[in-house]
């Protein structure tokens, strides 16, 4: 049940449940925003002359489910029948009296065709005339040509696909970047549907479901990615969204059993056959760890009553044990990729089980971890009549996964990560109706719920203990400098999120309502979701502390102590409702150009504000109680498309409009918990810091230290501004494709969009303007006073607070933007009758002034910065790509065998140079924000060290050539943020299939092979992309120059300690289908 603190939010929530009953019902005639199968047969009938026949009768019927409808020719003799159920083979009969009736058969709809059927009738009384028709010509993609791309059931079966999660063929997009985004915007702006419902992550992003995938293989038709369709019908959304659409039973019954594993070996009652994975890591060491992974289950469906009722129903389960390395510094070689010797290791971890209570598990090296996937979907369909059909699906996931999260230090300890386990269920019902030749209605409605939850390691008590952060200096000697160090941050103790759970309700009521008039094609819609979500969420409420050196942590003298302390239960119970509302129309202005022009509206609210609380208002101006909510979203679109000389070959499209990305949950639920009346923070430097008693944690974490009884405290505070506004993104795209014949189509597309109003947290509690400048560093500004920082450099972000009564105080604004242009060259072709060629090349470039995704506020804080953390300039994203190249093709089939492949190459991704030592240069809260000043190496005023240490790097054949480039490009001055530019990086995944008939039952026989490359040479397929690199390395403070001394990070761009990848694998199938 849900409550509120006050009943002010419960009238609220009342007067706004009766806005979404009202709302939902007014326009239940309206359309949803989904696109549940976008399939349609368009076409034009004339006589034998020529001339129009108004009047004639259309018959679409899928001959395998018995699915089946019509409608009437118009006045110009044309015909539209929309949102038909996907499937094969459809066949369509046109009829007039006096006239010879034509039947077409053999039509495959594929999600978002538009498939033409035009005839001529000849004057006759003859019998039927049939004509088969090819079932899969390039040309049905006219619509979707330059605006998505579409994965099919046959491109599942033909390409290698990776634990089977169907959402991996995304990477096919030519505007795909990293993290599930798209056309450079956040990946948290992505929407996610299925069957045309939300099958989107509300609290944070991503697709629903939260393990390997969020419905079985086996369940899923095809599916779309969309970036650049104007409809209105798309919304909720910023780069684009991926639109799935299920499998259902037909007249035949018919059904599989499947078995697929990924592992070290291939073996036969016991014995060792051949190797089905390498055996080293991707940085080139050998892996000795045990990886396994089986998927099996089934899938059946057929008819309850023939024509009538069909079922369908698949189960998929995935047990794994999968590898993962925590710091395995077993020799010089791994010292100097992670920047730690395994002496210092070892010392610390010695260490902490003598005075630290640290059980003595193994804690870094290489390990393995057991998971547990399954998925349950069941679909039933209801032809009740011609007129109307019956939809209920229901999809179950859960998914166990113990270790699996570590935390951001550099080296977390294994009794630091942390395991997750979740439950999600769908059901959906939806009802299409055809109330007349001219109208066609499409209802859905369907019930959501989400369980998710943090799982503490096993070493440590279930409540979860504080952290500790040292940092650890090491000697690792390099060729040219035999004293050369690098610092690394150790963390061991608790994780951060610890013992989160959430727990989410969602309820989705969409209507589509499709009208023909004349010339003329509406469309009219509405989607509304209200969704109940109760969190409780510790992010840094167990507590950390700082040491300053592997020496202090020796002595347990933590220079720092900092926790958000729970003033009362955490968890947050809110709402949220999402509205919808929109109205299209297409017509053809002349005989070869289609218009569409349409009007969406978009209107967010949260139900509930975070407390009052005066002092922050008093002080800095700033409500912790305002609504986040946005009412002002409308979003014209358009879209032109010209058939040139109306032949179907060349098809030129213009189109543009405005899109409303729906905001993550969690910003409000940051919103709500610090207000300042739930959690207090303490945040103590020198010698007020509590002593690290962590046997005593361990053994009860009720003594974690908190706020003494009776004493002051401040409140880390998180604000909506009043003036928040959700994302808006304008776009815009002119593309132009050539259809040479019905196998070969070649294209251009130009791109640009520009977002504004995306969000972003600033700090509000610093001072406006720096203390003093560094001198040293082209001026750049420190926001605490000099004669408060100690000789070790660790400034206290307490001392540039503007009201020393109030801890940080983050505001939520909507100031980001992002403009992204791009150019993608692509062609497709047909090779026989199952084989195909697909090639894209993308040219991208995409700058913001902030990149936050989600979720926890303090994140958006760690963008890199020149000294100003509230800075906004421009520069280029964490989302930015440069090139992109994706070949995808499979051969025909040849005796049952076919060989698919996929070549996925991205580069010009980026990086920052950073200062490390976990303190903070600006004197920001922040410990890791501070980018690096590029100092001369020949410049005699720069001290020899450094300059020894710069042209170290710049000598160093270690050294990759990007991060020499990214130094010289920077000499004298602060790095640019986002200046680093990584090289082109590709894979090469394979799969071969064999099919052997049996009878009419088909054994299917797979293999894939991902990384192939890497198989061939462990060299290959391996990515050197930096993320962001310490360049230097605080050390101190000289109150005299009033500027801080450094060390530079000797091991900086390294070329294998930047390995990344996976090494090959192969994954071996059977699939009885019958």
């Amino acid at each position: 049940m849900l409550t509120f603190t006050t009943s002010k939010n419960f009238s609220n929530l009342v007067k706004h449940l009766q806005t979404f009953l009202i709302f939902s019902v007014l326009f239940i005639s309206f359309n949803s925003f989904s696109q549940g199968t976008d399939a349609t047969i368009l076409g034009k009938i004339t006589d034998e002359s020529g001339e129009i026949m108004p009047g004639v009768s259309v018959k679409v019927r899928n001959e395998s489910t018995g699915f089946q409808t019509g409608t009437v020719t118009n006045a110009q003799g044309e015909f539209q029948l929309q949102q038909l159920p996907l499937g094969k083979p459809y066949s369509v009969t046109i009829s007039f009296v006096g006239y010879q009736t034509t039947k077409f058969t053999d039509y495959v709809l594929n999600q978002g065709d538009k498939l033409r059927v035009n005839a001529q009738l000849k004057q006759s009384n003859t019998e039927l005339k049939e004509v088969v028709v090819s079932a899969n010509f390039v040309n049905k993609e006219t619509e979707r040509a330059g605006a998505a791309i579409a994965v099919t059931s046959l491109q599942m079966k033909q390409l290698p696909m990776e634990g089977r999660n169907f959402t991996a063929l995304t990477a096919l997009s030519p505007l795909q970047g990293k993290n599930g985004s798209f056309g450079g915007q956040r990946s948290s702006s992505t929407n996610v549907t299925m069957d045309g419902v939300n099958a989107r992550n509300m609290y944070t992003n991503g697709a629903i479901g939260n393990g390997p995938y969020t419905i079985s293989q086996e369940a899923i038709r095809e599916y779309q990615v969309s970036t650049n369709n104007y409809d209105v019908t798309q919304g909720r959304q910023g780069g684009g969204s991926v639109n799935a659409v299920t499998k259902n039973g037909t007249n035949k019954t018919e059904g599989s059993a499947f078995f697929f594993q990924r592992a070290n070996q291939a073996t036969f009652l016991g014995n060792k056959l051949f190797p089905l994975a390498s055996e080293y890591n991707i940085n080139g060491t050998p892996r000795t760890t045990v990886f396994d992974q089986k998927q099996y289950g089934f899938s059946l469906g057929g008819a309850l009553v023939k024509d009538k009722l069909h079922y369908f129903v698949a189960y998929d389960r995935q047990t794994e044990t999968i590898p993962y390395q925590i710091a395995p510094v077993y020799n010089q070689t791994q010292e100097q990729n992670f920047g730690i010797t395994k002496e210092n290791l070892d010392k610390l971890i010695e260490v902490a089980r003598a005075k630290y209570g640290m059980k003595s598990t193994q804690q870094y090296g290489d390990f393995s971890r057991q998971t547990e996937a399954n998925a349950l979907f069941v679909r039933l369909d209801w032809q009740i009549n011609d007129k109307n059909k019956l939809t209920f699906r229901n999809n179950l996931t859960t998914w166990l996964s113990p270790n699996s999260s570590s935390d951001n230090s550099n080296i977390n300890l294994l009794e630091s990560w942390i395991g997750f386990k979740s439950q999600e269920n769908s059901s959906l019902v939806s009802l299409r109706s055809s109330l007349s030749p001219d109208i066609t209605n499409e209802l859905k409605v369907q019930y959501q719920t989400v369980a998710r939850d943090y799982i503490v390691n096993d070493d440590l008590p279930s409540a979860n203990i504080p952290r500790a952060i040292i940092t650890v200096r090491s000697v690792i000697p390099t060729a040219s400098n035999p004293s050369a160090t690098q610092t690394r941050t150790v963390q061991f103790g608790g994780q951060r999120f610890g013992t989160e759970t959430t727990r989410d309700k969602t309820i989705q009521l969409a209507n589509t309502t499709y009208l023909r008039k004349g010339a003329f094609n509406y469309k009219f819609g509405t989607d509304n979701m209200l969704t109940f979500l109760n969190s409780t969420i510790v992010n840094e409420m167990n507590g950390r502390f700082f040491f300053n050196s592997l020496q202090d942590f020796i002595d347990q003298k933590p220079s720092r102590y900092a926790r958000e302390v729970p003033l009362v239960n955490p968890a947050v119970k809110q709402s949220l409702l999402d509205l919808a509302l929109f109205a299209q129309v297409d017509f053809n202005p002349t005989p070869n150009l289609s218009a569409m022009l349409g009007l969406r509206y978009d209107a967010t609210i949260f139900f509930r504000q975070g407390d009052a609380n005066p002092k922050t208002e008093t002080s800095l101006g700033i409500k912790t109680n305002n609504t986040l909510a946005d009412y002002n979203n409308i979003q014209p679109r358009f879209q032109l498309t010209w058939d040139v000389k109306g032949r179907q070959k060349d098809i030129v499209k213009l189109g543009g409009g405005i899109f409303s990305a729906q905001p993550v949950s969690y910003l409000q639920l940051n919103n709500i918990q610090n207000s300042g009346t739930m959690v207090g923070s303490i945040d103590i430097s020198g010698a007020g810091v509590p002593f690290p008693d962590f046997v005593s944690y361990r053994n009860n974490p009720a003594t974690t230290p908190g706020i003494p009884a009776g004493a002051s405290y401040v409140s880390t505070i998180n604000a909506v501004s009043k003036d928040f506004q959700v994302p808006s993104i304008y776009k815009m795209n002119l593309s132009y494709n050539r259809f040479f014949n019905e196998r070969f189509r070649a294209g251009v597309n130009l791109l640009w969009s520009k977002t504004v109003n995306n969000y972003v947290y600033y700090d509000r509690n610093i001072v406006d303007e720096p203390y003093f400048r560094l001198s040293n560093e082209a001026n750049r500004g420190v926001y605490v006073p000099a004669n408060t920082i100690p000789a070790n450099g660790s400034t206290d972000w307490t001392q540039g607070r503007k009201d020393k009564n109030l801890g940080r105080v983050l505001e939520l604004e909507s100031t980001g933007v992002l403009d992204q242009y791009a150019i993608v060259l692509d062609a497709s072709m047909k090779i026989g009758q199952d084989g195909y060629l697909s090639i894209s090349y993308t040219k991208n470039d995409t700058k913001d002034n902030t990149s936050f995704n989600c979720c926890v506020a303090n994140t958006s804080t760690f963008r890199p910065v020149v000294d100003d953390p509230r800075d906004q300039t421009v520069s280029y994203s964490d989302d930015q790509f440069s090139d992109k190249l994706v070949i995808s093709a499979a051969t025909p089939s040849v005796k049952g065998f076919q060989l698919g492949a996929i070549l996925n190459g991205v580069g010009g991704t980026r990086y920052s140079f950073m200062v490390g030592g976990n303190k903070s240069l600006n004197g920001d809260f922040v410990l890791t924000n501070d980018l690096a000043f590029v100092f001369d190496p020949n410049n005699p005023s720069v001290p020899e060290p450094i300059r020894k240490g710069i042209q170290g790097l710049l000598d160093n054949p270690e050294v990759t050539e990007s991060v020499k480039n990214y130094i010289r490009q920077n000499i004298g001055k602060v790095a640019e943020r986002n200046g680093g530019v990584n090289p082109f990086y590709y894979t090469v995944d394979l799969r071969l299939t064999k099919d052997i008939k049996i009878l009419s039952r088909t054994l299917s026989v797979s293999a894939d092979c991902f990384n192939f490359m890497n198989l061939l040479d462990k060299t290959q397929g391996v990515s050197y992309n930096h993320g962001n690199i310490n360049l230097v390395t605080m050390t101190g403070f000289d109150q005299t120059t009033k500027n801080y001394t450094y060390t530079v990070e000797s091991g900086a761009g390294r070329k294998q300690s930047t390995a990344g990848g996976t090494p090959w694998r192969i994954q071996l199938g059977l699939r009885y289908a019958f």
